[in-house]
């Protein structure tokens, strides 16, 4: 996997005390530069490098404190934004950091061509049972276990929702379904720091992007019927439907169409490869975004590609279709790290915490119970395929980070249902802050204690070897 810690020193290389001390001058150094008056050091549209930059140092040596504590590097990164966001120290003002979201589609485009580029056929055919059943017990589970709490506690629930029987029901299926999202980013970046290779990391990622893809539909089948029982029409949005069934199969198509041709480019390209992925997840965001403001303004509907299925779709198809995988994955490993490191910093800085302050109760509550489906669910799954019961425990606590999807998808309640979508949207926010800081503990602890992590290295993996499979062989491309 194109590695999110690349070759940087370690911190017990360089001290961490020096690392803090680096951490801290470089923050003073900010202090003292918001301090002089505008006009004389904020270079106006140069300002907006400066927090790139100093956002990326201070993320990257975050990292490296982390690492050394034993914590993932991508805690760091977004302890790192949430420290020095809006929010907290604001050395990144509200103002600043939403003109720095631009980053984030690029960054998100680009970790789903790495997830893409990570989905080996061999892979899925040799862990397929353990994927399948984890990921149905999963979604069966969480989705009604999420939904079912949240309609037998309405009479404790202080929510507009909770006051009509109906809308509890939807709100909670609506909850629920956004509780079976996962953070296929997460688990790229813990995986690729931990140097995890196996039976077990294989099928955990295997399943967080098996079912992040699942779960756009699910939502989307959740919308509409939930729009239709709380609305005065009655009946299902057919429609809508089937513009979703549309978008995932027009944007797959166009993802593998680009996957042929970026193999052919590679072909015939001996340098630059790393730069072209850049600017080709910037194309692939841009071009989804062109499609659906001009189907809106000229035909009025409201058809949108998904650039992660695209980007994920597209990768996919070189690593498994063509002789250039392997070189693929040495390019996005030549650039990652500093999307890496951006990525999850503005994800830190992007975490509400005015949301998580309001509803900590509820969201704990949210959280917790998504915790228990999600880990029970997992080991049945893991169980029925038989698996043994070590894997079968750890197994769930790779699968409680979410970021972006997740996010997206609550966002669209907010939009999709005035008024108290508006309630469930800020409820998710904040269990979604949480997940996503506890998450990537408890990932990198389950790795460690299946004993997988290192053994990419310690067979001399490199990034863009094909993963081990099921018995400690390497599978061939």
């Amino acid at each position: 996997m194109a590695s999110a810690e690349g070759t940087a020193p370690s911190v017990r290389e360089g001290g961490l005390a020096q690392q803090v001390a680096l951490a801290a001058v470089l923050a003073a150094v900010m202090a003292g530069l918001d301090r002089i008056p505008d006009g004389v050091a904020m270079f106006g549209p140069a300002r907006l490098s400066i927090n790139y930059g100093f956002l990326l140092l201070e993320a990257f040596l975050f990292g490296g404190i982390s690492a050394s504590l034993g914590l993932p590097r991508l805690s760091g990164y977004i302890l790192a934004g949430i420290l020095f966001g809006p929010d907290v120290l604001g050395y990144v003002s509200q103002e600043w950091a939403g003109r720095m979201r631009l980053i984030d589609d690029l960054a998100l485009t680009f970790i789903a061509l790495t997830a893409g580029a990570e989905l080996r056929v061999e892979v899925l055919r040799a862990r397929g049972r353990t994927i399948a059943m984890i990921c149905a017990w999963n979604i069966v589970l969480v989705w009604a276990g999420v939904g079912a709490a949240v309609f037998f506690a309405g009479q404790l629930l202080p929510f507009q929702w909770a006051s009509s029987p109906v809308h509890l029901a939807v709100a909670g299926a609506l909850l629920g379904a956004v509780s079976v999202a996962r953070s296929p980013t997460s688990a790229i970046a813990i995986i690729n720091e931990c140097r995890a290779r196996g039976p077990f990391t294989d099928t955990v990622f295997g399943v967080t992007v098996a079912i992040d893809t699942v779960v756009i539909l699910l939502f989307a089948v959740t919308v509409s019927v939930g729009g239709a029982l709380v609305s005065a029409s009655g009946g299902l949005d057919l429609v809508f439907l089937g513009l979703v069934a549309g978008q995932l199969v027009v944007s797959v198509a166009l993802g593998a169409a680009v996957g042929w041709a970026l193999a052919a480019y590679a072909r015939r390209a001996e340098k630059d490869l790393a730069v072209i992925l850049v600017v080709l997840s910037f194309l692939i965001t841009e071009t989804a975004r062109w499609v659906s403001h001009a189907a809106d303004a000229r035909f009025g509907v409201g058809f949108h590609l998904e650039p992660l299925l695209m980007a994920t779709a597209a990768g996919f198809v070189v690593q498994n279709f063509t002789d250039q995988g392997d070189r693929l994955n040495r390019a996005l490993h030549a650039v990652a790290l500093p999307i890496f490191v951006v990525f999850f910093s503005m994800a830190g800085v992007a975490l509400d915490l005015g949301s998580l302050k309001a509803m900590w109760v509820w969201a704990l509550g949210l959280v917790l119970v998504r915790a228990v489906t999600t880990s029970g669910s997992s080991a049945l799954g893991a169980w029925m395929a038989g698996e043994n019961g070590r894997f079968a425990r750890l197994s769930g606590l790779t699968f409680l980070t979410q970021a972006g999807v997740s996010l997206g998808l609550a966002q669209e309640i907010g939009r999709r249902f005035p008024g108290w979508g508006g309630e469930l949207t800020t409820l998710l926010v904040a269990g979604i802050t949480v997940n996503q800081v506890v998450g990537p503990v408890t990932f990198k602890l389950a790795l460690d204690r299946i004993g997988e992590s290192g053994r990419a290295a310690a067979r001399g993996g490199q990034p863009g070897d094909a993963p081990a499979g099921a018995d400690g062989s390497r599978l061939k491309n």
